[in-house]
């Protein structure tokens, strides 16, 4: 299957709000999309960012399900608030979605409109 530039996530989500400066894809522990916009610089290396994509959230994203299916109604999303960045992790089919956010954003107007882009439910 060819997969367009337009068909990516990534390039959808970078439309979508201009503060949105890194979009990874992770399905069943395989990470099939990792961008960074072209608006943005990266703060690290990408070797950093294909770590965390592989083992640091979807480690934070099991612990915060769990508690959040013990009487919360599940969970939505997570929000990091590292010193540089936000970063938003979404649960997403068979793994997840991570978008990193800009400073100074609404980081939850972000989190809705990727949300609701995706279909996913807030």
């Amino acid at each position: 299957m060819v997969t367009f530039m337009s068909d990516k996530i990534s390039q959808r989500l970078f439309a979508l709000d201009s503060h949105i400066r890194y979009v990874a894809v992770n399905q069943s522990g395989q990470i099939v999309e990792m961008e960074q916009s072209p608006n943005w610089p990266s703060y690290n290396p990408p070797d950093t960012d294909r770590m965390e994509e592989l083992v640091v959230n979807p480690v934070v994203l099991e612990l915060a399900r769990r508690r959040g299916d013990l009487d919360l109604g599940g969970i939505r999303y997570v929000v990091i608030r590292y010193g540089m960045q936000y970063q938003l992790l979404f649960p997403y089919e068979q793994g997840h979605l991570s978008v990193g956010v800009e400073l100074g954003a609404d980081v939850a107007e972000v989190a809705t409109k990727v949300a609701q882009h995706l279909g996913l439910s807030l």
